[in-house]
């Protein structure tokens, strides 16, 4: 009977393989944490624009209300604030996100290269199991040539 291939690094292979769904994870948070804020700075650009708006009606001809137009450039300076302080953050997720994905790589790197070995390895052990197989077949094939040459010359 055959024997089964059992891969020595199997446990090593099932590390990495799990290494790389972490890392696959993290990138996928990273990516999660990237949309949110982007999105965040479309409802702060959102918002600037309307307050823009705000306060260049509060400028109109007319009756200008002071404390309404402090209000609005304070309010403004602060979501611009919020608005720079998105985009930092926005540049450092996105600089984290390229290291995560390198990472990330080098883990599909490490998986590939141990699953190629266990492929070779494999291939090694179902070829020599077919030299087996061959020889088996051979030695039963000699035998039956004697015996039949045996059984021929006892029969004359």
């Amino acid at each position: 009977m055959a024997k089964r291939f059992k891969f020595r690094l199997e446990t090593l292979l099932k590390i990495r393989r799990q290494r790389e769904e972490q890392h696959q994870r993290i990138v996928a948070d990273r990516l999660s944490q990237i949309q949110q804020v982007t999105q965040q700075m479309s409802a702060l650009d959102r918002q600037i624009r309307d307050e823009t708006s705000a306060l260049r009606t509060a400028q109109e001809p007319g009756i200008i209300d002071l404390q309404q137009t402090i209000r609005h450039r304070h309010w403004l300076g602060h979501l611009h604030k919020n608005a720079l302080e998105s985009q930092a953050r926005l540049r450092f997720l996105e600089a984290r996100l390229a290291q995560e994905r390198n990472l990330l790589a080098e883990a599909v790197k490490q998986r590939r290269i141990l699953e190629k070995l266990r492929e070779h390895q494999q291939e090694k052990h179902t070829s020599g199991e077919e030299r087996q197989t061959i020889k088996m077949f051979d030695e039963m094939a000699n035998i039956r040539y004697i015996f039949n040459k045996r059984e021929s010359a006892l029969s004359n």
